[in-house]
């Protein structure tokens, strides 16, 4: 009866210990890490990484290929969201990888060979989502939210560091936490005795000048203040409707499935102390009281805002932001479902390719800039105009699906409109800064056979409404003369 679910663990063991296999198989007598500076901003509801790498070819002959490791080792990382990778010296451009072993794993290949005895920096961003949880989990309403973070102490690479050390920004009060084993992982022997200083506004570990040895693993917790919501969109519906005819308008329309992850309440909800505390009127409180939306490229003139229950009316626009106010704070664990809609202008999103007499370009921002929110899922929906032909999309970031289907709406008399349907896993709120630029055909001979299939339905129910009239359906017997 069960019998999936052990063929599911046993799965998971085998990929788990292949991908282990596949790390520990990394040579690791061809690099050394003269410097490894990792920095974490834990200023919003997730956590961003940056590693800056300064790493020495120690063998005889030329490399080109470097393998990144995340910065994990016992699992604790759930969900790796954007990753990017840029060489700093001796140029500074983006260099492509390879996620050899997914959301742990990087093959890095260089532009050029670095021979032996030279170095190389590149700089490693990446942000991991799921992995702050709040201690305690309910918390009173006028209470301070705390947030534990799971990390390894020091840098799990492949190759021997010589130089380590660690930063946490965004933090202003923390301290460091012991972790209890309950993973199937083994804790490095011999590591440093590394104690944390304050130092410019920042939480600093090292500079650390002993050899750490290829995957150094030193399981630590940092619980620090952060009295601000966890948003969580589980599912973003973001839909842009394509006009047919130059209306010089572009309707966007988002709906969101949002909630907070982070403390839950402990007491029943008294909306009289929520007023009498004025924590609706702060930021600083760790309830989702306000969904900030900076109104960046559209003008937001004719917004409008509603949820299951109908039309909402908290909401305002505060010089370039909007600001929408749910029916009840969100604490840890509540919900609230609700829909966005706004025009945009066609001519800033909108272009005809030059040289060409049928095919457009959009380009889209692929978020909408909700403050200080994270996604499950996202799904980035273009409806075409009826007949239209979709040629090709170009995403900043990998999706995990694209489907290409119609969907009727108003005033289709054939297949409806086309729907391209772009799928992404794990974004988070500064995605909103990169475009997605989407390439379709739409002729006017297109545009003038809807016109005119239109016109023909409407002559067609004109004629038959006029005919029906000139039809006797009367029930009274005729007098006879």
């Amino acid at each position: 009866m069960f019998w999936w679910k052990k063929l599911f663990v046993v799965a998971a063991i085998v990929v788990s210990t292949c991908s282990a296999q596949l790390i520990d198989s990394i040579s690791e007598d061809v690099w050394e890490n003269s410097h490894y500076s990792r920095t974490i901003d834990l200023s919003k509801s997730y956590v961003k990484e940056t590693n800056l790498i300064e790493a020495k070819n120690i063998n005889t002959q030329a490399q080109s290929v470097y393998y990144f490791t995340v910065n994990d080792g016992f699992d604790i990382i759930p969900e790796l969201s954007v990753v990017s990778v840029t060489l700093l010296n001796p140029s500074h451009v983006e260099v492509e990888y390879e996620e050899v072993v997914a959301g742990k794993l990087f093959k890095i290949t260089l532009p050029v060979p670095i021979s032996p005895n030279s170095s190389f920096e590149i700089k490693v961003n990446y942000v991991y989502i799921g992995t702050l949880s709040p201690m305690p989990a309910s918390l009173k309403m006028a209470d301070t939210q705390s947030l534990l973070l799971k990390l390894n102490k020091f840098a799990y690479s492949p190759y021997r560091t010589t130089d380590y050390s660690l930063t946490f920004t965004g933090v202003a009060k923390g301290q460091e936490m012991e972790l209890l084993k309950t993973g199937n992982f083994s804790a490095s022997d011999n590591v440093p005795d590394v104690r944390p200083r304050v130092e410019d506004k920042t939480l600093k570990y090292g500079p650390v000048f002993d050899y750490l040895e290829p995957f150094t693993l030193q399981p630590m917790g940092l619980l620090y203040e952060h009295n601000r919501p966890l948003g969580f969109v589980q599912n973003l519906n973001r839909s842009v409707w394509i006009p047919a005819s130059n209306v010089k308008q572009l309707p966007f329309e988002e709906y969101y499935e949002l909630t907070n992850t982070g403390a839950e309440l402990s007491t029943g909800f008294s909306r009289v102390d929520w007023l009498v505390g004025r924590f609706a009127g702060t930021r600083n409180h760790w309830a989702l009281s306000h969904i900030e939306i900076p109104t960046i490229g559209d003008s937001f003139d004719d917004y409008y805002y509603t949820d299951k229950v109908g039309m909402v009316d908290s909401h305002d626009r505060v010089k370039d932001h909007l600001l929408l106010q749910p029916r009840f704070p969100l604490f840890g664990g509540w919900n609230y479902n609700f829909t966005l809609g706004w025009n945009g202008k066609l001519a800033n999103h909108v272009h005809k390719v030059s040289g060409t007499d049928d095919q457009y370009i959009a380009k889209v921002p692929l978020l909408n800039a909700v403050r200080d929110v994270t996604y499950n899922n996202t799904y980035l929906v273009f409806y075409l105009p009826e007949n239209a032909e979709f040629v090709n999309v170009s995403s900043p970031i990998d999706f995990e699906s694209l489907t290409v289907d119609n969907e009727l709406s108003y005033l289709d008399v054939s297949n409806g409109h086309v729907r391209v349907t772009l799928h992404y896993k794990n974004l988070f709120d500064d995605v909103h800064r990169l475009d997605v630029l989407f390439m379709y055909k739409y002729t006017q001979s297109s545009y003038l056979l809807k016109v005119l299939k239109i016109s023909g339905f409407v002559f067609v129910g004109l004629i038959s409404y006029y005919l029906l009239g000139l039809v006797d359906l009367s029930i009274e017997d005729k007098k006879k003369d």
